[in-house]
C-alpha cells in the first residue's frame, strides 16, 4: 500500500476577522436602534397614560357626585321621563352612536 499525499490549500477569506467583527457590530447596532425607538415611544405613551389616569382620579376625588345612582339629576330623569334604568326608552335616549364627520373638516 502506498501512502497518498493529500494537500489542501485554504482560500483566503473575503474579510479579515477584524472586518467581520466590525461589520457584525454595525449590523447589530442597526437592528437594535428600532427596538430603542419603540421602547422610547412606548415609555412616553405609558407616562402620558399614567398622568391622565392620575388626573382622572383627582377629578373623581373632588367631584361631589361620583356615581350615577347617587346623582339627583339622573334620579329625577328616571322618575319623570326615562322610565326605568336599562329600559328601552332610556337606552334609545342616552346611548349615542358615533358619526364620522371628519370628511367635512378643512385641514
Amino acid at each position: 500500500m502506498e501512502k497518498q499525499s493529500l494537500s489542501y490549500i485554504e482560500n483566503q477569506p473575503a474579510l479579515s476577522r477584524r472586518e467581520f467583527i466590525t461589520i457584525g457590530g454595525i449590523v447589530v447596532a442597526f437592528l437594535a436602534l428600532p427596538v430603542v425607538w419603540i421602547r422610547t415611544i412606548v415609555a412616553s405613551n405609558n407616562d402620558y397614560i399614567r398622568a391622565r389616569t392620575k388626573g382622572l382620579y383627582q377629578d373623581d376625588a373632588r367631584a361631589a357626585v361620583r356615581v350615577s345612582h347617587a346623582n339627583k339629576s339622573v334620579a329625577r330623569y328616571y322618575r319623570e321621563f326615562g322610565g326605568e334604568p336599562l329600559g328601552h326608552l332610556s337606552h334609545e335616549l342616552l346611548h349615542t352612536s358615533y358619526i364620522n364627520r371628519t370628511k367635512g373638516l378643512v385641514s
